[in-house]
């Protein structure tokens, strides 16, 4: 849920509007319902469905997997649905028709695979026999999600005025999972709590990018690619600044600072805002950062040599790919109250920085702990017996338990 920081009193215009948004949704979720029942009547076919509405695109956790899933015997049918919601009124009504598409998908497969909160997926009655499978976006525990924060003011639902609590409730927010992924079992507790749900349903796997980031081959083939693109960046030290998604305000006569500072001392300056409804076309701070928007940034990594965020999980792939990581929380304790953590920036191997000039200082030394990094990522990619492929998860002919 797109989330802001919540306001103090509710006129009686903003209690009228609750009155209506909660008899929309008691009267809109029966009716989807009642809709899904009849094309369940619909045959199930050997089916898997992929669905995000945080992106337009098929993400590469998601490619790899459809690619894997065609090449076993007797491969299922896959489908993929990726469309973002949100911008103009005319893209929102669209997006409403998107969702008969996504109750057809989800009647008439045996398998569906998410990487966020998606409403239906949690909302619709499904067939006894639908496996829906939570894999999330980040690789790691870091900053708290879902039902871990909606008593905070990251948690405040921008899209409507109910009360964040009430409104998971009345959205039945990440209900019916059948199976999620973790990437380590240290994770459960925080992942169990963040969904509501039963810690049972969880499987120690890791996301296909970890094969991807650690495939030498592959990074040089996108490093390749990115150069080709972007001539500029090579011979160049890059570095990636990568913010979190934010509800609240961000200082933004800081992040001027920070991103000026940067180009000043001579890096090459790429910005990323976060994959989850952030990644939007046009250059953010375009008279000192180099816009590269036919890459990710976790394809960036592979011609980073740092990365800057304040509390964006990307830094677990960054460290997989050996990059030090700088960051800048000038907010920390402002943050950790609107949000909290479930795995706080101190336990990192990694310094927190709150002024620019510190941290361009020790970027500029290339300060950075790789045996600690290393360390790090033997504890998120936790090799263990009870680890599963994720392949055997989704595919409609195995189960894993």
């Amino acid at each position: 849920m797109n989330n802001h920081a919540p306001p103090k009193h509710q006129t009686r215009s903003d209690k009228a509007k609750v009155s209506v948004e909660r008899m929309l949704l008691r009267i809109g979720v029966p009716v989807a319902n009642a809709i899904y029942s009849v094309m369940k009547l619909l045959p199930v076919r050997n089916k898997v469905a992929f669905i995000t509405w945080n992106s337009n695109a098929i993400t590469a956790d998601f490619q790899v997997l459809v690619d894997r899933l065609q090449a076993v015997p007797h491969p299922p049918k896959t489908v993929v649905l990726c469309r973002e919601f949100g911008g103009s009124l005319l893209s929102r009504a669209r997006y409403v028709l998107h969702l008969f598409h996504q109750m057809y998908e989800m009647a008439t497969s045996r398998v569906v695979v998410l990487d966020a909160y998606l409403p239906l997926a949690s909302l619709l009655n499904h067939r006894p026999s639908l496996r829906v499978v939570q894999l999330w976006h980040a690789l790691g525990a870091f900053k708290k999600f879902g039902w871990s924060i909606v008593d905070k003011s990251e948690g405040w639902s921008a899209q409507s005025n109910i009360p964040s609590r009430t409104l998971a409730g009345l959205l039945r927010m990440h209900a019916g999972y059948t199976d999620a992924v973790v990437s380590y079992s240290g994770a459960i507790p925080y992942f169990a709590e963040a969904y509501h749900c039963d810690p049972g349903i969880f499987h120690v796997a890791w996301l296909p990018r970890v094969e991807l980031l650690s495939d030498p081959h592959h990074m040089a083939d996108v490093r390749k690619r990115i150069l080709a693109a972007y001539p500029q960046l090579a011979g160049r030290r890059v570095v990636l600044y990568a913010p979190t998604i934010r509800r609240t305000a961000m200082d933004t006569s800081r992040v001027l600072s920070l991103v000026q500072t940067i180009h000043d001392n001579d890096w090459a300056l790429i910005v990323k805002a976060h994959p989850i409804r952030g990644e939007r076309s046009g250059a953010a701070f375009p008279s000192v950062s180099i816009d590269v928007p036919d890459f990710s940034a976790i394809q960036l990594l592979a011609i980073a040599d740092a990365v800057v965020t304040d509390y964006s999980a990307i830094v677990y792939e960054a460290y997989l790919c050996g990059i030090p990581v700088y960051f800048y929380a000038h907010d920390m304790e402002q943050y950790e109250q609107a949000r909290g953590f479930y795995t706080h920036p101190s336990q990192f191997p990694s310094k927190i920085y709150a002024t620019v000039n510190d941290l361009i200082t020790d970027m500029n030394a290339g300060v950075g702990d790789k045996e600690a990094m290393k360390a790090f990522v033997e504890i998120f990619l936790e090799q263990t017996n009870k680890k599963v492929d994720i392949l055997d998860l989704i595919n409609p002919n195995k189960r894993v338990r």
